[in-house]
């Protein structure tokens, strides 16, 4: 099995934080729309502080090292759990006889920005007892795509970047939030729906 776990090299890390780096009165939380995202209009965001809905846009801004403009919107598109396609061994996980879930995640820069580096680092899965599952940094065969970027990759202006994140959580358990939490900047959260039956 062709499995790759790879941690963010200390220049990807500066580099991302770099991206995805602001000030609390730098965000707004706002629908994706069209214009910005390349997309379809998203459904509304919740206020400032709340759980996001899943389809909603997260607007950032902020100024990369270089005095340039950096901006997007970060959207989870959607979260399935248990994720068919995944074909990965338990030893993979950190708990026994996982559970596979799937977090699918699209960014897009603004037409005035600069490039965004995007990757898995900033993702995380909530959970009500208030514990959290960081990305895994899984890619390869058994994961399925397309991928989000483990290693960073670049976003353009004007264009987006979407793929899908594997987690593993533990039997029995289901996350009731997605964080995304670059370093520097407040976290956004978006709420996990309850399973259909």
């Amino acid at each position: 099995m062709n499995i790759r776990r790879a941690a963010c090299a200390t220049l990807l890390i500066a580099a991302t934080t770099t991206a995805c780096t602001g000030t609390a009165s730098d965000d707004e939380q706002q629908p994706t729309t069209a214009a910005r995202a390349g997309g379809t209009p998203a459904a509304s965001a919740t206020a400032k502080g709340s759980a996001l809905k899943l389809g909603s846009g997260h607007h950032w801004s902020d100024t990369d090292l270089d005095g340039s403009r950096i901006s997007g919107t970060t959207t989870v598109v959607g979260y399935t759990q248990p994720a068919e396609g995944v074909h990965l061994g338990d030893e993979v996980s950190h708990f026994p006889h996982p559970v596979w879930a799937v977090l699918d995640v699209k960014v897009c820069a603004d037409e005035d920005s600069t490039n965004v580096l995007v990757a898995q680092q900033p993702w995380q899965l909530g959970f009500p007892d208030g514990t959290r599952v960081a990305a895994p940094l899984i890619s390869g065969a058994g994961v399925p795509e397309p991928e989000y970027p483990v290693d960073g990759d670049l976003v353009r202006p004007g264009t987006c970047l979407r793929g899908k994140i594997t987690f593993s959580v533990a039997k029995g358990t289901r996350p009731d939030l997605i964080i995304y939490g670059p370093e520097g900047r407040d976290p956004v959260q978006w709420a996990v729906p309850e399973p259909r039956k």
